[in-house]
């Protein structure tokens, strides 16, 4: 039994680094084709649609299959606080920016021992807001993708983890686990930059720019054959 668990551990490390070769290989811009993480047989995604995470640390990338992804800011925009209003009804004059960029996921407990030292540094040094620890800030990039198709991404830059807590679910969620119960880790991050990427706009804009002639591209008419030629 052990041996097995071994197996399928190292084939999951195994698919893991074909995927982080090729994201490092082409970069966000080039995401076709990437190899996402495979998700466990007992998940049920509709339309196959699902969700991997690759977290770049200091000391290296975790690339892995996430259950549960909802962003939670960085669209809209929220007011800023300048300390100066008196009541309610002043904050509207106060400043307005665009609000942080932070995100929650949920993935099975196990095989992130580098996003586990965030979370654990965060809770060690939570009072010391002031203090650089090695897993402080990361990136997450997370791919929405239909087998090897991405259909969405977002960039996210210099992030924290701002939330952690272990959970179990149980089979009353049946499209969550089938049968029988499970341990997640559940995790909240706040960012300072994000990036969304729409790699079938990226698609549409290579197809017409491919069916532009540019005139660069015409012969001149000095070499055409008599009878062509412009008069």
């Amino acid at each position: 039994m052990v041996k097995k668990q071994l197996s399928i551990f190292a084939i999951g490390i195994a698919i893991s680094l074909v995927a982080i070769a090729v994201i490092a290989g082409h970069g966000i811009s080039n995401i076709e084709g990437i190899t996402v993480s495979v998700q466990p047989s007992k998940m049920v995604f509709v339309e196959n649609v699902t969700t991997t995470a690759v977290f770049t640390f200091r000391d290296g990338t975790e690339m892995i299959p996430i259950q549960q992804f909802s962003q939670t800011g960085g669209y809209g925009t929220t007011t800023l606080s300048t300390g100066t209003a008196k009541k309610p009804a002043e904050e509207s004059s106060e400043v307005t920016g665009r609000s942080k960029p932070s995100f929650t996921m949920e993935k099975l407990v196990g095989g992130t021992p580098y996003l586990y030292e965030a979370a654990d540094e965060t809770q060690k040094y939570f009072a010391n807001s002031g203090f650089e620890y090695d897993y402080k800030f990361f990136d997450v990039t997370v791919y929405l993708a239909k087998g090897g198709d991405v259909l969405r991404s977002f960039e996210y830059r210099d992030c924290q983890v701002t939330n952690y807590v272990v959970t179990t679910r149980s089979d009353n969620e049946e499209g969550y686990t089938g049968k029988g119960f499970v341990l997640v880790d559940q995790f909240s991050f706040e960012c300072k930059g994000y990036s969304p990427q729409n790699p079938a706009m990226d698609k549409l804009i290579q197809v017409e720019h491919a069916k532009t002639t540019s005139s660069l591209d015409l012969k001149p008419t000095d070499q055409w054959e008599q009878g062509f030629k412009s008069p």
